[in-house]
């Protein structure tokens, strides 16, 4: 079909699903439940299966995993082309596919026999995992190619960075391609997305580790070069970096003060970085709404619901783990960022 028609009848299922989710005022419904058992009731409106409950809370998270991909790629699939404007759909998706590589990278590392549990992209896999454990094979057709030998160890952490550094990469040359509208909607999304974990990665090695400057920038994610003062997910990161970490005043015109945690007149304050965090996954949440409902039939509005189901699957994940570690709703939520 096309693209009209395509984005239109994407849209329309879309929206269906979304109106499903548990997402909004609905997430609590997951809380509410009393059990694992009534939880997959819950989700998936089937008949519970028989396993003991770690394994059951095991089957919940790659089930709600497994569906939430599953549509994806059945919206993107719809598409006759996904080049220029639509290459942004690939690229959200093959976020996964990096984690993949990472977690196969890490097993290789630790001589595992079995290839770790995957995240299966479908007809959008680049990685041949039939391969296993030849990496040279896995990669060679993918934009990974350069991981062809067996990782050391203790380059185990350098792995992850260059693939976390090149799927980033990629993913901002395809919103360079997208235009209009949805150009302006999605570099807000992602821009907000990665300056704030940028800021967050900073502020953790700031405060925890006592890092200094030049070797926080060594560790934080770029789109143009390292330690590039002008680059757009770095030169945010570098007008903080000088802040007194327990001077409220420091922080209260920042740009970003509606993320940071309270400050009670009388009391010690320090900035939180947890807090950021979860303050921006809602605020996350909530721009993505606003786009999918405001770009609606549009390229912006798939990536959009893409992450307002990534939000449902924390959120899912977040429900399985109160009920495994005994956590009450209300704390539950709390770790969420939504009380």
């Amino acid at each position: 079909m096309d693209k009209t028609s395509s984005q239109a009848f994407v849209y329309a299922k879309a929206s269906g699903i979304l109106g499903k989710s548990f997402i909004n005022d609905k997430v609590s419904n997951l809380f509410e439940v009393k059990s694992l058992s009534e939880l997959w009731t819950l989700l998936f409106k089937s008949q519970v299966p028989a396993l003991p409950e770690k394994l059951l809370a095991e089957e919940i998270e790659k089930e709600a995993f497994k569906r939430f991909i599953n549509q994806y790629v059945n919206f993107i699939s719809s598409f006759d082309s996904l080049k220029g404007s639509e290459e942004i759909l690939l690229n959200v998706l093959y976020i996964y596919e990096s984690e993949n590589l990472k977690e196969i990278a890490d097993s290789l590392c630790a001589n595992e026999i079995e290839m770790p549990s995957i995240i299966d992209l479908g007809q959008y896999n680049r990685l041949n995992y039939s391969a296993w454990p030849d990496i040279k094979s896995i990669t060679e057709k993918s934009p990974y190619k350069w991981l062809n030998s067996l990782p050391d160890i203790h380059e185990k952490q350098k792995i992850e960075y260059k693939i976390d550094l090149q799927t980033v990469a990629d993913l901002w040359a395809s919103l360079e391609k997208t235009r209009g509208q949805d150009r302006k909607a999605l570099f807000e999304l992602y821009e907000n997305e990665y300056v704030i974990k940028n800021i967050v990665w900073a502020l953790r090695l700031k405060i925890f580790y006592k890092m200094k400057d030049d070797e926080i920038l060594k560790n934080l994610i770029y789109v143009k070069e390292a330690g590039n003062p002008e680059d757009p997910l770095l030169s945010p990161v570098l007008k903080i970096l000088n802040k007194e970490v327990d001077s409220y005043q420091d922080w209260e015109d920042w740009k970003y003060s509606d993320l940071i945690n309270p400050h009670v007149s009388g009391e010690v304050w320090s900035i939180d970085p947890n807090w950021i965090e979860k303050s921006n996954r809602v605020k996350m949440d909530k721009l993505a709404m606003r786009i999918f409902h405001q770009n609606n039939m549009s390229t912006a509005s798939l990536v959009a619901w893409f992450k307002i189901k990534s939000f449902e699957l924390s959120c899912i994940r977040t429900a399985v783990e109160s009920f495994r570690l005994g956590i009450d709703s209300s704390q539950a939520l709390d770790l969420l960022g939504i009380n």
